[in-house]
């Protein structure tokens, strides 16, 4: 990675988002209002390939879901988007020779569609757990980011594997809706609400499937195209450290060391790394620490005690007194201020 990169905004591609109109319309809300509110032009939102501000799309999603006093309008969102809404990565995945080979490729390229989160695949024996969380920090809408990626991996999957596909559990980091239903009818299995993650777990048995469309020829030629934009790609430490930090964070597995070998990285590189870019690891894990907690504490209703054991406090009183010193306030107040709610 290159340390002179200078910081620009984070984006994504509008991909999974261009059906926003049509449905606004379906709920009997005025696009133009809704679009003009967030500041964007309905024009934005046709072609599947345009980028815009992460923050500024997550802002979107929060003024529909409030305009049509919906609070699982992104649910519905991410049911009319497939695999092919993620662009390159999405293609990827539909002619993978297996589902393990489609979901560890989707995971690799991921960040060609979107830069202001994370997509993870952890793998054990007997289950998989295909995830996704958001890394940028202080954007609005999180549950309904949260719900249209959920629905967007569960069709995959079902796209992947087969129609009548249904995962073990699906994890939902949102706290339970007034109005589950929706949220039964899409999933039909177990749902865990205020999950610290946003992901579905299935049978690792499953990774050996191949998918319907694979397409070995057109796999190489997409990947090679994938790389080629990832090489064109340049980034700063600072920007890569903090997803990889949040993902080591609630995998238990955040030491220095933890994080050099997922960089490739010995533990002297990455301190020199990060002493050129002007920073440090305490400071950056930190900093990791900070947004984590303000998600979980907006997202969700989960306990602090579970909260500070998420980020890395072996007890609540450690976690509340750094809370304090990041917000001024204790978590418990910060909560009531910026609490969950789908329109935040």
């Amino acid at each position: 990675m290159d340390n002179n990169f200078s910081l620009r905004q984070t984006t994504v591609r509008v991909g999974p988002m261009v059906n926003i109109f049509s449905l606004l319309q379906t709920l009997d809300v005025d696009p133009y209002a809704v679009f003009n509110s967030a500041g964007f032009e309905p024009d934005e939102f046709t072609d599947t390939e345009h980028r815009v501000p992460y923050a500024n799309c997550c802002r979107l999603l929060a003024e529909c879901a409030a305009s049509a006093g919906c609070e699982h309008f992104g649910l519905l969102l991410g049911q009319m988007a497939g695999p092919s809404h993620l662009g390159i990565p999405g293609y990827l995945a539909t002619t993978a020779s297996t589902v393990g080979e489609a979901l560890e490729t989707l995971v690799e390229y991921f960040d060609l569609h979107d830069e202001g989160g994370d997509c993870s695949l952890l793998k054990e024996d007997d289950y998989c757990r295909l995830s996704y969380s958001i890394h940028e920090a202080d954007v609005a809408g999180l549950n309904q980011v949260y719900d249209l990626t959920a629905a967007l991996m569960y069709r995959t999957m079902q796209l992947l594997c087969s129609h009548d596909w249904i995962a073990t559990q699906v994890l939902l980091v949102r706290s339970r809706p007034s109005e589950a239903k929706p949220y039964s009818r899409l999933f039909r299995t177990n749902m865990l609400f205020d999950s610290e993650v946003c992901g579905v777990v299935f049978p690792s048995r499953d990774l050996g499937l191949a998918p319907p469309s694979a397409d070995r020829l057109l796999f190489n030629h997409l990947e090679l195209e994938a790389s080629m934009l990832h090489q064109l790609q340049t980034g700063d430490i600072r920007q890569v450290l903090p997803p990889i930090l949040k993902r080591g964070l609630l995998l238990s597995r955040y030491s220095v060391g933890d994080i050099a070998d997922t960089l490739q990285l010995r533990e002297r590189t990455l301190h020199r790394r990060l002493k050129s870019a002007g920073t440090s690891f305490r400071v950056e894990l930190d900093a990791a620490r900070e947004q984590l907690s303000k998600q979980l504490l907006k997202s969700s209703n989960r306990p602090i005690n579970e909260i500070a054991a998420s980020v890395g406090y072996s007890g609540s009183s450690s976690f509340v007194r750094a809370f304090h010193r990041w917000a001024g306030v204790s978590p418990a107040a910060w909560r009531s201020k910026n609490g969950s709610a789908y329109i935040r």
